[in-house]
């Protein structure tokens, strides 16, 4: 296939997006910045768990979970799964509380600010947008990855050209922007899902596949000799699956576009049943069909395909070569990138609007200068992402994952416990942070062997702080007042 057609995609799904930025700009004009970073505050649920569905396949969902699947076998898919859906569990009744503890806030960071002081909530605002930035590269080079294996274009141009387009309508639309697309986005995701997976296995054929992964377990010869890939109990794959937990915590908690999405769902009963079909019913599925089919399939061929984060396209170039089929991949992949950018992006335009710029930068802004500067920042931080991801060719997508953990889970016992502790005081919340931080990285990087190190580094820098957090909030003599949560009154207006 010439690249003739992944530029036709480009072309074709810049102007849908970007147009329909215009349109629900101009159809709900954003009448402050409590409109434009929290859509008003009454999405209905069916929406808003369309939207936390594709916010959460990631490309990674799509690719890294089938690398996962010739990684560790047939358990690599169920691992990534549960692995991933677990920190939801977390979220859930997190911002459940948060709602009702502190109806106007619009931020995470608002409440670290009020439950723990300023510079708490300064090192909580690094880490929520050190992780948005972070998401964003991994879609920006999953999406490169496909386009380059499957149409032969510029990995730079693939990954480059969907974060532009996503970094137009979220500047140009706000939340609403993002909501409204993944709507769309959701249909044709599920829908490709729905015809690819079928046409893959009556192509490979069960059987055929079956023997190709006894022969990874019985072959010492095979490239991809693994004695456990045919166990859904395996070791390597249920270490991976914890870390899966500790990575996805941070992605999760520190994420202000899941916070943005359930402030504005219209109420908790909305949010509570958008949440729990947007991710136990309509997520989970996905990655255990990717790593078992797309992952499982490549695995029992047995072929050394170099990177293995390109085993779902490998797959898929296989079977349908330059057919519509390897089209409907590369649009499955590059929705999943798209939907996945724009939460992200809303999420850092909410951090920015509300709760940096009137703060730090301008004490008199009108709201109006807020979400002015909230579209620059969106569109600076777009551009930052594509130079990181340039930066980034030929890297793993699990590795790059899996390393991440370390990096975002330490805060998250922190934040926690401020929601629920009265005792937690910020020294301890800070302490932590850094301890746990320290501990995992440290393991890494002096744990010599590389199939344990990032295991034992995820898991440090989790334990660390919640055990540092339990110690502080035992000894301590503090006893927050939760009470002045309600009265909290932002910088901007909140209807």
């Amino acid at each position: 296939m010439g690249d003739y057609y992944g530029y036709l995609i480009l072309g074709i799904f810049a102007v849908i997006f970007i147009g329909i930025s215009f349109i629900v700009s101009k159809r709900f004009p954003a009448e402050g910045v409590d409109d434009f970073v929290a859509a008003g505050r009454g999405i209905p649920s069916a929406l808003i768990a369309a939207s936390v569905m594709v916010s959460w396949v990631w490309t990674t969902t799509l690719m890294g979970s089938a690398e996962a699947g010739m990684t560790f076998g047939i358990s690599g898919g169920l691992n990534y799964a549960w692995g991933n859906a677990v920190p939801f569990f977390v979220l859930i009744p997190l911002v459940l509380h948060l709602r009702k503890k502190m109806p106007k806030a619009t931020t995470f960071t608002e409440f670290v600010e009020q439950r723990y002081g300023r510079t708490a909530s300064k090192i909580f605002f690094f880490f929520g947008v050190a992780v948005i930035l972070y998401v964003l590269v991994e879609q920006s080079v999953g999406i490169g990855i496909v386009f380059n294996s499957m149409f032969g274009i510029p990995y730079e141009i693939g990954a480059a050209v969907p974060i532009l387009i996503v970094t137009v309508y979220i500047a140009k639309a706000g939340l609403r922007g993002s909501i409204f697309n993944d709507v769309i986005q959701f249909f044709i995701i599920s829908v490709i899902l729905l015809v690819t997976v079928p046409v893959l296995l009556k192509t490979l054929g069960m059987e055929n596949i079956y023997n190709g992964l006894v022969d990874v377990v019985t072959n010492p010869d095979n490239p991809y000799h693994n004695e456990g890939a045919l166990s859904l109990g395996s070791a390597a794959g249920f270490r991976y699956g914890l870390t899966a937990v500790v990575v996805a915590m941070g992605q999760v908690l520190l994420d202000q576009g899941y916070y943005s999405k359930a402030i504005a769902t219209a109420s908790s009963k909305s949010l509570l049943k958008a949440y729990i079909i947007g991710t136990v019913v309509a997520w989970v599925p996905i990655p255990m069909i990717c790593g078992g089919i797309f992952g499982g399939a490549t695995l029992s061929l047995g072929t050394d395909i170099g990177l293995t984060s390109e085993a779902a396209p490998y797959i898929m170039k296989l079977i349908y070569g330059g057919g519509l089929g390897a089209v409907m991949f590369v649009l499955m992949v590059f929705m999943a990138g798209m939907t996945t950018g724009g939460g992200c992006l809303s999420g850092l335009q909410a951090l920015f609007t509300a709760d940096f710029y009137k703060k730090y930068v301008n004490k008199t802004a009108t709201e109006k200068q807020q979400m002015s500067f909230g579209r620059k920042i969106t569109f600076a931080a777009g551009i930052l992402v594509i130079v990181i991801a340039l930066l980034l060719k030929g890297k793993s997508l699990l590795m790059l994952d899996i390393f991440s953990g370390i990096l975002f889970a330490a805060p998250t016992s922190s934040l926690i416990a401020g929601v629920y502790f009265k005792k937690t005081t910020a020294p301890v919340a800070i302490t932590s942070i850094f301890c746990g931080l320290g501990a995992g990285l440290a393991a890494f990087f002096l744990i010599p062997n590389d199939d344990i190190n990032w295991f034992v580094g995820n898991i440090l820098a989790l334990t660390v702080p919640i055990v540092i957090v339990l110690i502080g909030s035992a000894i301590s003599k503090g006893q927050f007042d939760f009470d002045k949560l309600a009265k909290y009154e932002p910088d901007h207006v909140v209807k």
